[in-house]
């Protein structure tokens, strides 16, 4: 998994925030968005797309989950 996907994933966890209002919000089906950021597995990463689409959900910057940022 890449690492962005991986910090994403975490922040999301650690906000509480619920996958079916940002799956409604976003367009992007709820289990690919499980699977990429919840499921204990992780095998999915998020397409460049999704990811930014996320962010804007979030009102967060796509640099804070960057590698060098290491989601924090």
């Amino acid at each position: 998994m890449d690492i962005p996907t991986k910090n994403l994933g975490e922040y999301v966890r650690e906000k509480g925030i619920t996958l079916t209002n940002m799956s409604r919000c976003t367009g992007i089906p709820y289990g690919a968005l499980y699977d990429s950021l919840l499921s204990p597995k992780r095998k999915r990463d998020l397409r460049l797309g999704e990811a930014l689409a996320i962010c804007k959900f979030l009102g967060v910057d796509p640099m804070k989950f960057s590698e060098h940022e290491e989601g924090r």
